[in-house]
């Protein structure tokens, strides 16, 4: 069985969004059917996540499993050959023993396009048409509120009684025009339902003055599903890139990865001072699902073992089973001789 990473790209216009649909005409639809006909068997795909209807993306990816083999860029025509028009494979790629299309997402960026001027039939299917003026520096302003870690319990739709936690991190929103076009750029680790088309409605309105910059940080720190929010039209928003970690070695209850930005690191590593110095060579053990930091991976030296450091002797039996290919990924990426524990 091999593994197949995807990236693809499509127009939401005339689809119910990514997801499978009673309707078939979702683009996982389209895309299942297609690589289904050529493996002649069932095949699944698995995505980065879901868009919804009428949303685009250009760097959408998916991975799929398949005992057929086929050079990569064999696949891509195939695929593409059997796919509508508005749906294309970009690149098709072996995909690293772990990787996971969902669950090795380091982050996502989405951009939300804003037509300024005329009415463009040309850029109706992936740019807001906007029929009013808009005050960017304000807008710029009231982004930086929603820019960090926050509760975003007031700027989404998904239930709580299906994510309690609706803590999320937004690195950056950045604007720039092009053309008559206002670009606005998302980037974070991960977005809830809506999030990404519920903050651009928000700044649109402070935009249009009718909000202030204050009164969104306000919605925002009420963390609150009854606020009077807004939700921009989906034919703005398109994913434009999902970026991954590498997965040195996993069990079906841990494993070890690329140290993120946002990882909570235990009180004993004095993160400040280490990772500081060679952050290329510094990695984390975590909890495979609720990705809490239980270790950490410190490659010194590309001829010495690297050190996995542990606090707890109930971690020792999943750190010894990953230890192999952990081994194995420092040695192939000349990080490191091997690779040993060290109990604390």
């Amino acid at each position: 069985m091999k593994r197949y990473k995807c990236t693809v790209a499509y127009c939401g216009a005339h689809y119910s969004g990514w997801q499978i649909q009673p309707d078939g005409n979702s683009v996982q639809d389209h895309i299942e059917r297609a690589i289904q006909e050529i493996a002649h068997e069932p095949v699944h795909i698995t995505a980065s996540g879901r868009t919804d209807a009428g949303v685009n993306a250009w760097g959408q990816v998916f991975h799929f499993d398949t005992d057929m083999v086929m050079k990569p860029r064999k696949w891509t025509g195939a695929i593409n050959s059997r796919l509508p028009d508005d749906i294309h494979i970009r690149l098709t790629e072996e995909a690293p023993k772990f990787f996971h299309a969902r669950f090795c997402v380091r982050s996502k960026c989405y951009e939300y396009r804003i037509n300024l001027g005329e009415y463009d039939v040309f850029s109706k299917d992936y740019a807001y048409q906007c029929p009013y003026d808009l005050d960017v520096d304000l807008m710029k302003q009231a982004s930086l509120y929603l820019v960090g870690t926050h509760d975003f319990t007031s700027l989404n739709s998904t239930p709580l009684k299906e994510i309690k936690d609706q803590v999320r991190t937004v690195d950056s929103i950045d604007f720039r025009r092009e053309g008559s076009q206002l670009v606005l750029s998302f980037t974070g680790k991960g977005f809830l339902r809506y999030m990404v088309r519920m903050m651009t409605a928000q700044l649109m309105e402070v935009g249009r003055h009718r909000m202030t910059p204050e009164e969104l940080n306000e919605m925002l720190e009420a963390r609150s599903k009854r606020v009077d929010r807004r939700n921009a039209k989906p034919e703005g928003l398109s994913l434009m890139e999902v970026g991954y970690f590498d997965i040195l070695g996993m069990t079906d209850e841990m494993m070890i990865r690329e140290y993120l930005r946002s990882d909570v690191v235990p009180d004993w590593y004095r993160l400040e001072e280490r990772y500081s110095v060679k952050p290329e060579l510094f990695y984390v053990m975590t909890e495979r699902h609720g990705q809490r930091v239980t270790g950490i991976l410190e490659c010194s030296d590309q001829n010495s073992p690297a050190k996995l450091l542990i606090d707890d002797d109930n971690d020792l039996a999943q750190a010894e089973e990953m230890l192999k290919d952990a081994s194995v990924y420092l040695k192939e990426h000349e990080l490191s001789e091997g690779c040993e524990i060290v109990v604390r």
